[in-house]
């Protein structure tokens, strides 16, 4: 899980293909084997080029992926779909369904070894027999930061009861791990065909690709309540997520999403917490994640 530092990447214009070169210490192996798995069921992800280890003296050695560049069918790089709604944000909801139907197709890809980390990515040295065990995991590993918010033992216990009953797939799913409108790229806009591209791959249930696009839109009213201010992106996210309900095909149990939201706000908690030391982030964006994981607590173990 987590997020960790991203790849340096690189865009190489070649006479025959252009390719996307990341060099990284860690992760790149994961990628290409999600990416590899997701192949199966559509052809919108990159292809795989080649996968090594940069000759190095150091004692981590850097590894390299190559990878395709995504090109629409007139042969151009496609278009991420955050610059695209910031020329025309009245197709949001019309994204939000592309992005649906394509992320259900990564959704049908299942890893068979087990939930959690894999291949080269942090945390790959477990492998767990279930999604629930893997969230509960993390969910006690922070603790801490749970306790530093008020909220006392029996409730901390409580929540990581409900994470063992949750209702996960029983096979553990290749999922993109970080869905966000920087990760989509835009083939086709009539009608809206899209990929998804640079993902943080884990082994475990579809909530977790969703529940990003749901906590969006609960930070953006939770800032615009509290700042009095609207929201310039609310609107936005709010017809994306309409959007993508409308048209993903896949059963998601409100339990399991639920969740992945309170998980992932613990993620993101850590995040704005350490931009906040070192100057990057205001108290704002701190308070707000802290205000939504109390109320996300309330849910699970009222």
């Amino acid at each position: 899980m987590g997020g960790g530092v991203d790849a340096a990447t690189y865009l190489v214009r070649c006479p025959r293909r252009d390719v996307v070169v990341k060099l990284k210490s860690d992760g790149l192996e994961a990628e290409a084997r999600a990416l590899r798995a997701w192949q199966r069921y559509t052809t919108r992800v990159p292809e795989v080029l080649g996968l090594g280890a940069v000759p190095s003296v150091g004692e981590r050695p850097t590894k390299y992926l190559m990878l395709a560049a995504l090109k629409n069918d007139e042969g151009r790089i496609v278009e991420p779909a955050a610059e695209y709604l910031d020329r025309s944000p009245a197709s949001a909801r019309e994204l939000g369904r592309a992005v649906a139907a394509e992320l259900h197709r990564l959704h049908q890809a299942v890893d068979e070894t087990g939930f959690g980390n894999f291949a080269d990515s942090p945390g790959s040295e477990r492998t767990y027999s279930s999604w629930s065990g893997y969230l509960e995991d993390f969910f006690a590993l922070h603790a801490d930061l749970v306790r530093q918010l008020g909220i006392g033992e029996d409730r901390l216990q409580a929540t990581l009861a409900f994470i063992r009953a949750c209702p996960f797939v029983a096979e553990g799913r290749f999922l993109h791990g970080d869905v966000s409108v920087r990760n989509v790229g835009i083939f086709h806009d009539q009608p809206m065909t899209v990929g998804l591209f640079d993902p943080n791959p884990v082994s475990g249930d579809p909530s977790w690709d969703i529940a990003p696009m749901v906590n969006n839109v609960a930070y953006n009213e939770l800032h615009q309540r509290r700042e009095d201010v609207p929201s310039e992106v609310l609107g936005r996210d709010r017809e994306l997520l309409e959007g993508f309900w409308e048209s993903y095909p896949g059963d998601v149990a409100q339990e399991s999403l639920l969740t992945a939201q309170l998980v992932q706000a613990l993620l993101q908690a850590e995040h704005r917490q350490a931009r906040l030391r070192n100057g990057q982030a205001d108290t704002v964006e701190v308070e707000i994640t802290d205000e939504f994981i109390r109320a996300a607590v309330d849910r699970v173990a009222p």
